[in-house]
């Protein structure tokens, strides 16, 4: 049986901390290095190298990844780290999700990601073996269309669960009482607006005043409040429930945030923003996404914005690597309504009636996305 061998250079170590991501690499810009996702804490890790604030992990013969240093704790046992098997599976389903369950000796490191057409979650699993010699299938799943493995290296396993929907709702992935745990949203049989739970994200606000006004000085942390404010009244006026990351102008990191909305679970995210350019020239609107199964919401939301008088269009920008949109949890759009570096834009941002067109605009595009879920 292959084992990893701790050699002097190399260590042991435990994920620990907030929120630890596992990125593909040391390279960095102002939002840091492209993450290949969150992961569980309390998973020993092989430690080989250490790059400025990064550790380099080996995760199995042929796959690496970084971790921040302050999401690794060493550990004193130097003995090798055994080749963990994979075992008995169970699929079922809830109320309103469905769960895969995946038996394992002992918690590895693993990434996943979502693939559409068909709508499939992958997952892979670092550091293992599989003895799986059964799945149980339980016709409670419904949305859950076939789940399968393949052992793609000696030391990797590949997990592909294929769904009946064709649009992903998000899904939570982790361990829960040594086995690793996917809950995935299942389509209800009718979807309407007013049974939604929308959270709505006021990014900045407190200490982080964010972009600043070319003109006037606004500040943005003031006017993503104003933009998520109206957008709550016109959802809650439509019967829908609103979370609110933040009500008043309070400092709240982003980790913070995502905590919030990972309890509770909101059915989508709205997240306003306001840009800021070196360039005086750069506006318009534009709208982001981490994970391409979620562009659909993104780009008709968009698609409603660029109808507002004088909004250019900036673009849909995916793979954004922002801590708001990197959840699989739920379905999520970044709303970088304008440049506040430009005058133009500034003077939109600056005018309640303007912020009403916003606010309705991404209201509709909400609508427009719940109607092809059908």
């Amino acid at each position: 049986m292959w084992m990893v061998c701790v050699a002097s250079a190399q260590w042991k170590g435990t994920i620990t901390g907030k929120l630890p991501q596992l990125a593909y690499s040391s390279g960095a810009d102002r939002l840091g290095s492209a993450k290949a996702g969150f992961i569980d804490t309390g998973i020993q890790v092989l430690v080989v190298d250490s790059v400025n604030d990064l550790y380099r992990l080996q995760l199995s013969k042929q796959r690496e990844a970084f971790i921040a240093k302050t999401n690794i704790k060493a550990l004193a046992d130097t003995l090798p780290m055994p080749m963990a098997t994979l075992e008995s599976w169970s699929v079922r389903g809830g109320e309103k999700l469905d769960t895969v369950s995946i038996g394992i000796s002992r918690p590895v490191a693993y990434s996943s990601w979502m693939e559409t057409n068909p709508a499939t979650i992958v997952v892979e699993l670092y550091g293992v073996q599989s003895n799986t010699n059964w799945i149980t299938n339980l016709s409670s799943a419904k949305g859950i269309k076939e789940v399968n493995w393949k052992q793609t290296e000696n030391d990797v396993v590949q997990v592909t669960i294929t769904l009946h929907q064709r649009q992903h709702l998000g899904y939570t992935i982790g361990y829960k009482s040594g086995r690793l745990v996917l809950s995935i949203k299942r389509l209800p049989d009718a979807i309407h607006v007013k049974d939604l739970v929308i959270a709505i994200d006021a990014g900045h606000g407190g200490n982080n005043t964010g972009a600043k006004g070319v003109n006037t000085g606004l500040l943005e942390k003031n006017y993503t409040l104003l933009f998520a404010k109206e957008l709550q009244r016109l959802l809650e006026h439509k019967g829908v429930t609103v979370i609110m990351t933040r009500q008043t102008d309070t400092t709240i990191d982003n980790k913070e945030r995502q905590l919030l909305l990972q309890n509770a679970q909101p059915d989508l995210v709205i997240s306003f923003h306001l840009n800021s350019s070196g360039r005086a020239s750069a506006r318009g609107v534009s709208t982001y996404y981490r994970h391409v199964a979620f562009r659909p919401l993104t780009q008709m939301i968009l698609d409603e914005l660029v109808e507002i008088d004088d909004l250019p269009e900036f673009g849909n920008i995916g793979s954004f690597n922002f801590q708001l949109v990197q959840p699989t949890d739920f379905p999520s759009c970044l709303v970088e309504v304008a440049f506040i570096s430009n005058a133009a834009d500034e003077q939109l941002v600056r005018d309640e009636s303007f912020r009403e067109k916003v606010a309705h605009k991404v209201m509709k595009g909400i609508a427009e996305w719940l109607r092809q879920l059908d």
